[in-house]
């Protein structure tokens, strides 16, 4: 490889996952591309295994510096966390949860140092970081501390529409506390820029509304008139494509029929309901507003079908196609 081609790392996430094995057969579909590379950072102990069950052991290479990643192989980064018989595959442990923080923790580092050129993530288990008494609720917030950032979202990108969430990992009485304009203007502002980097000139933002039909002028709530409308009209006059607050029951539908390119949900489940009814296998989560590209896979640890060979590398490809898009659109104005 030579030192102009990219590589990011792709943390291979719980070990007791589905993240060793789809790694795996992701990383063995794109090794053809010669544009960028792909490392993990994980433990072989846990990445030989999965191989083993894929007939793919020979594909496996521990490298010292991921910028040593060559092509055709699988490069790994061994961190060393944990012993084959320190956990049980599809099972949450303590072991699992440290070792998986570690290798975020690492990716982050060689991110900042310009090493890597992204972070790609493989899904990690949140009761495995709490008996690890790591406390946070997920990806999101451990990469927003550690990166030092206060204004970040959650995107969700399926098929060319980004949705960004407003409030994510709470309650949903917490939620609503949360929603304010400046908060609302943010997300906006947000998901104009990472849509531009994922290739959308003009961005056509529409932003959801919190109640049933948004609000039907205040009948059913007043959210809409004093939180939302101010920030969409503070938006327009900063000359973003903005428009709502649209009922949330419709809104998602009329993104993927082409009316609009990104939708700002005020609430988790308003956004991820839809996307994942629609389509769960290809979503990817991007988290915006960090100064290093992040993007992962839609789905979780999957421990029903970890150590069975049977799991789906589609929304792992697809992380990493949206990671090398932010990379090549690295330098388009926020």
């Amino acid at each position: 490889m030579d030192a102009v081609t990219p590589i990011f790392v792709l943390t291979m996430g719980d070990p007791a996952g589905i993240g060793p094995e789809i790694a795996i057969k992701a990383l063995l579909q794109q090794q053809a591309a010669a544009d960028y590379r792909v490392a993990v950072i994980g433990d072989l102990s846990s990445l030989l295994p999965a191989a083993d069950g894929l007939g793919k052991a020979a594909y496996i290479r521990v490298v010292t510096d991921i910028r040593d990643a060559m092509p055709g192989v699988i490069p790994l980064l061994d961190m060393k966390q944990i012993s084959p018989g320190g956990y049980r595959v599809g099972e949450a442990s303590a072991a699992c949860g440290r070792a998986s923080y570690a290798y975020i923790m690492k990716s982050i580092e060689l991110a900042q140092k310009g090493i890597a050129a992204g972070v790609i993530t493989n899904p990690i288990n949140k009761e495995a970081l709490k008996l690890a008494g790591i406390n946070y609720p997920g990806h999101t917030e451990i990469f927003a501390d550690a990166t030092g950032v206060k204004e970040f979202s959650m995107l969700f990108y399926l098929r060319g529409v980004g949705v960004a969430h407003v409030t994510t990992h709470c309650s949903l009485k917490q939620a609503i506390d949360l929603i304010s304009p400046a908060r609302v203007l943010s997300h906006i502002r947000l998901l104009n820029g990472a849509m531009k980097r994922l290739g959308v000139g003009t961005p056509r933002i529409a932003v959801g509304g919190l109640n049933p039909h948004a609000g039907e002028n205040g009948m059913f709530g007043d959210e809409e008139r004093c939180m939302i409308t101010p920030a969409i009209e503070l938006a327009r006059n900063e000359g973003l494509h903005v428009s709502g607050p649209y009922p949330p029951d419709t809104v998602f539908m009329r993104a993927f029929r082409h009316e609009f390119d990104g939708v700002v949900s005020m609430l988790h489940d308003h956004g991820f309901v839809a996307l994942k009814s629609l389509d769960f296998e290809h979503g990817v989560n991007i988290t915006i507003g960090l100064p290093i590209i992040r993007t992962s896979v839609g789905h979780g640890t999957a421990f029903d079908k970890a150590g069975k060979g049977i799991a789906s590398p589609d929304s792992l490809l697809s992380a990493i196609s949206a990671a090398r898009l932010l990379h090549k659109n690295r330098d388009i104005n926020r």
